[in-house]
């Protein structure tokens, strides 16, 4: 029996298809976090027992089918041109796990396999339209007491983690089979994992005095054609099923109410006709309300207006990352929108993809602020993959996040990733959520020092294959 798992991680038929089910049950719309931990740990195992030719079809073929659980998600080209750009960078870091491995110590091979990943990660949301969106950092959202790193290192501590421990484990159990030296890797890969993981519950459970705010969500159903209508009758009528919506919340207690992205088109010609109805909504009910619309001025932005208790407009924001191609007629916005609450701790704005990126998040973490309001507008089944994401945002800037999607979730969270309160946004009825929300105090190290440990796994990478290429050299 002992011998069973060499023989099956030997053949690399049993090892991709393994991994591949690993990662398919626990990326995308799949929630099986623990499953993430292991998904790269039969074709590590693989890879130092196989050669270079076969290991890089094997870790290959294991990510892209583990990626097919997304398959119709995204247009077929753009899926094919992601998944196998991911699945190269996935094989090539496996490569140079292998060859470090067996060229420059065993206990060092871990450590290259998880910055390399974490590298490319790294870099990937800085060039890419889908921002962090892609990161492996997101399965774990449930998992509270790894996500509190995030406030330390960014997502990226946590992808590092993810990486490390797999390629640690299959180090460990390779070498103890074949009596090379294991304990070292195993004894730095868990003392890290213990090091996170009481970082984490001591973030969770540690008291905190912090205010509270009551905040109310709203969603009203609503046809592609009826959000972008420009016709005063349609407007009028879908604003007034909004109030409604407002009236009941601030009848429930709510200080704020947020509604969700581009609930209307507003051009010049209805546009006073669209804010007097909000604002009036605002000054009825004495609530602070912040709504997302498109509205056309000189040019045409996706906006968040906020009205104060006394129906005054007191605060725009501009969408900052556009959705291409849908929104290519819309211009992006460069600033900031912070509110007072009221607390030591203020309040941004930000608007649905902004949340799939650093920034503006990690910037108004530095400003202070301990709650985000987040309009937002998904597309039914992708709520979960676009609210986990601001999940983590959260952490990672020590703020609590509230944000409201048509055709999603409606979800608050804590500055610890704590969901407080969700709901699904009905596709035939008006949808509701009150919800006390502790404010995070803002001023992470995470949003003062930035991406530092992204930076080091990418220097770090960097000198492994400098190191590397020069052994090759002196081999020749």
């Amino acid at each position: 029996m002992p011998a069973l798992p060499s023989k099956i991680f030997h053949s690399s038929f049993f090892a991709t298809c393994l991994s591949a089910i690993l990662f398919y049950f626990s990326t995308g719309f799949y929630d099986y976090w623990l499953l993430t931990w292991l998904a790269p740990l039969p074709v590590c195992l693989y890879s130092l027992r196989s050669r270079t030719v076969e290991t890089v079809p094997a870790a290959f073929t294991a990510f892209v089918l583990g990626a097919t659980n997304q398959f119709g998600y995204l247009p077929p080209l753009l899926f094919a041109g992601t998944t196998a750009l991911n699945a190269a960078s996935f094989a090539l870091s496996i490569l140079l796990f292998r060859t470090t491995a067996h060229s420059s110590g065993w206990s060092f091979a871990p450590l290259a396999f998880a910055a390399s990943w974490t590298a490319y990660e790294f870099v990937r949301s800085l060039l890419s339209s889908f921002g962090t969106f892609e990161s492996l950092a997101y399965t774990q959202a449930f998992n509270l007491p790894v996500i509190q790193l995030a406030s330390l290192t960014g997502i990226w501590g946590i992808t590092f983690l993810l990486m490390l421990i797999p390629a640690s484990l299959a180090v460990v159990w390779h070498n103890h089979r074949t009596g090379n030296p294991w304990r070292l890797p195993g004894l730095l890969a868990g003392s890290l994992l213990a090091a996170a993981l009481l970082f984490g519950f001591c973030r969770l459970y540690l008291p905190a005095d912090t205010p509270v705010v009551t905040i109310g969500l709203a969603a009203v159903p609503a046809t592609r054609e009826e959000l972008r209508s420009q016709d005063l009758e349609t407007i009028t009528a879908s604003l007034h099923r909004y109030s409604r919506s407002v009236d009941a919340l601030a009848a429930a207690g709510a200080q704020f109410v947020l509604l969700p992205e581009k609930i209307a088109f507003l051009s010049p010609a209805v546009r006073a006709t669209g804010l007097s109805l909000l604002s009036q909504a605002a000054s009825t009910n004495q609530v602070t309300l912040i709504a997302g619309l498109s509205l056309q001025e000189e040019q045409l932005r996706n906006a968040v207006l906020v009205f104060a208790p006394d129906g005054s407009l007191i605060q725009s924001y501009f969408k900052q990352h556009l959705l291409s191609p849908y929104e290519s007629r819309y211009a992006p916005g460069k600033d900031l929108a912070l509110l007072a609450t009221g607390t030591a701790a203020s309040t941004g704005i930000a608007i649905c993809k902004d949340m799939d990126f650093v920034q503006p998040a990690r910037e108004y973490s530095r400003q202070g602020a301990g709650l985000l309001l987040v309009p937002a507008l998904d597309f039914h089944t992708d709520g979960w993959l676009h609210a986990r994401v601001a999940v983590l945002r959260g952490v990672e800037g020590n703020a609590a996040v509230v944000r409201a999607a048509q055709w999603g979730l409606l979800t608050v969270s804590d500055s610890r990733g704590r969901l407080l309160g969700t709901a699904v946004a009905n596709d035939h009825a008006e949808t509701g959520l009150l919800t006390k929300v502790p404010l995070g105090g803002g001023y992470s190290l995470y949003s003062q020092f930035g991406d530092w440990l992204g930076w080091l796994c990418l220097l770090g990478t960097a000198l492994v294959i400098f190191r590397l290429a020069t052994v090759v050299v002196k081999l020749l």
